[in-house]
């Protein structure tokens, strides 16, 4: 058996990797566009800002593919032949395969913004990418795009000695993983270190002959050599479409429990598929290291003949900056369409703030800054075992008591919910 993976990030290294694991004998092939082991993307705006060496940011080297016989091809995938089971190559060549897993990941969203094109224009999402800032000398930096990759490589230039403007449309920073209050305590974060935060304010252009030298927004200009776009990434799905799977509402590849696309023996993980939320049962494309890698071990499995479920995406994330310290678990109150039955707890004690959404009696999303973020992992175990929460509020004197049949994280909950 041979399996084709496109992609040599966190979910195909998994599948390919997984595959070994449980199949000496099958034939493996990674085609990958970057001329590089696996890394860890999480990782590099720690090396651009001068935290880690840059051979720290790897997470496998050549000879772990050719001791555990995989074979990595350098080119790109430019078809799909899914009835011929074929996949063509930039140069020519072909490759046929039994089980085809696309792990492409996302692309990095290009907004049409005049003067895009400049030298001095970066992305920060690809190994290519953190090598040219990391070699960047600059005096001022505008990012464009306050979501977790934003935050990262406005901390990372700063380190390296740059003015550092943040720059977001929304009203307030990371709007799709912290609902306001929550964002301007982070907010805070970065302006005490240096960070000038712009929200409710829009790009319009990149200016200079063919260097950058400023930056127009809606509301003013700013001075400045280097520009970083972090306003997004869209799913990878050209290959795919090709192809003839189905693409979702999400826009990812559309797959199944076993991460199967509509397209019999062609598999999808990590930034570029459609999967279900493991909490709410909703189609989503939650693009999450860790969703990634379990989804890259499902299909692992699968393609060694060993049947496997996933079950499904879940949406945690952290964002550590400077001396700031945040987890949001689960949905923003501005994420949940019906709120006829929607509930916010608050706690906060000077900088430490942490908040519950209950939507309809159950944990639907929690954020917290500070001291607050270190008990996520419990209140994620009450969203994911989908707790009443309005039994445990009826019930707290009994909970509360010394011999209490209720589990001791009833008791943090209960203390998050303010009950007395």
């Amino acid at each position: 058996m041979h399996t084709v993976i496109i992609g040599n990030g966190i979910g195909g290294n998994a599948a390919a990797f997984g595959i070994r694991n449980y199949d000496r004998n099958a034939k493996i092939t990674i085609v990958t566009r970057e001329n590089c082991p696996e890394y860890e993307p999480g990782a590099l705006p720690y090396y651009v800002g001068g935290k880690i060496p840059r051979q720290n940011v790897f997470l496998n080297n050549f000879d772990d593919y050719k001791s555990n016989n995989i074979d990595l091809i350098v080119q790109e995938a430019k078809e799909i032949d899914s009835e011929q089971k074929k996949v063509y190559l930039d140069r020519g060549s072909e490759l046929t395969y039994d089980n085809l897993v696309i792990a492409a990941g996302g692309d990095l969203v290009m907004p049409p913004i005049k003067g895009i094109e400049k030298e001095g224009v970066y992305g920060c999402k690809v190994l290519a990418d953190a090598d040219a800032l990391y070699a960047r000398n600059g005096k001022a930096a505008v990012v464009v795009g306050s979501g977790l990759i934003g935050i990262e490589a406005s901390e990372a230039l700063k380190e390296k000695g740059f003015e550092v403007y943040l720059l977001e449309l929304a009203g307030w920073i990371m709007p799709r993983t912290f609902d306001e209050y929550a964002a301007k305590k982070l907010e805070k974060g970065l302006t005490e270190n240096g960070i000038h935060v712009l929200t409710n304010e829009r790009l319009l252009s990149i200016n200079g002959d063919s260097k950058v030298d400023s930056v127009t927004t809606d509301k003013r200009e700013i001075q400045c050599d280097t520009v970083v776009l972090a306003i997004g990434v869209a799913p990878s799905t050209g290959l795919a479409r090709q192809a003839g799977t189905e693409i979702g509402l999400t826009r990812g590849i559309k797959v199944n429990e076993r991460m199967m696309t509509t397209v019999r023996d062609i598999y999808a993980c990590g930034d570029c598929a459609e999967t279900t939320d493991a909490i709410t049962g909703e189609r989503v494309l939650i693009q999450l290291r860790h969703n990634a890698l379990e989804q890259g071990k499902v299909i692992a499995k699968n393609c060694a003949g060993i049947p496997s479920v996933y079950p499904g995406a879940w949406s945690i994330t952290r964002a550590h900056y400077f001396n700031t310290d945040s987890v949001s678990i689960g949905k923003t109150l501005t994420g949940i369409a019906d709120q006829t039955d929607v509930e916010v707890i608050e706690r906060e004690f000077g900088n430490d703030y942490c908040r519950l959404i209950l939507n309809k009696g159950k944990l639907a999303g929690a954020h917290a800054v500070g001291r607050f973020a270190k008990d996520m992992g419990i209140l994620f175990g009450s969203m994911w075992r989908k707790d009443d929460l309005a039994e445990l509020r009826a019930q707290w004197q009994k909970v509360t008591l010394i011999n209490s049949c209720y589990p001791w994280h009833y008791r943090v909950i209960g203390r998050y919910m303010n009950l007395k």
